[in-house]
């Protein structure tokens, strides 16, 4: 009778053993589960952050060259920019340039050509910043660009089509 009675206990020790031992299991797997979770939306704030420099062009050339997402509005000839650093690709930083607001000054064709158009750069981050090579963008505004300095240039020879001729002919 004793050996019967030390066996059951025995097995109901054995078996609160086993119950414990997977609730504790299920408890770390919980709270691995829940740390995973926790570092992926940590992960994913981290990464889709986005600095706001206002109009600080300092704090938006230091985010340029590590390439991470900044917005700077920027001021020039009376145009208002907005840049923005949008992803890195290989060595250079993909910037999104829009022009907000056209100078005032300008006639309301040319406005109406330019305001709210933006194109797309793909510049070397071991350069810096810099708008100047319009080879490295593409979108409506680099077109309208091209489109304004064609017509700027087609303009000119027109004017200067008679004298151009009586040169070339001397």
């Amino acid at each position: 009778m004793k050996k019967k009675i030390s066996k059951k206990i025995v097995k109901k020790h054995i078996h609160k053993k086993i119950t414990s031992k997977k609730r504790q299991n299920k408890e770390i797997q919980t709270i691995l589960i829940g740390l995973f979770v926790i570092l992926i939306i940590a992960t994913a704030v981290i990464t889709n952050y986005e600095t706001n420099c206002g109009d600080n062009e300092e704090c938006f050339d230091r985010a340029f060259f590590t390439c991470t997402k900044a917005t700077v509005i920027g001021n020039q000839d009376n145009n208002i920019f907005q840049y923005t650093i949008l992803e890195k690709k290989d060595e250079n930083c993909l910037v999104n340039i829009e022009l907000i607001k056209v100078n005032p000054e300008l006639d309301d064709f040319t406005k109406q050509r330019f305001e709210s158009r933006s194109m797309n750069c793909l510049l070397p981050m071991e350069e810096g910043f810099t708008t100047d090579n319009l080879n490295l963008c593409e979108g409506p505004l680099k077109e309208a660009i091209y489109e304004v300095t064609i017509q700027k240039m087609y303009n000119l020879l027109a004017q200067n089509l008679g004298e151009i001729i009586s040169q070339m002919r001397q």
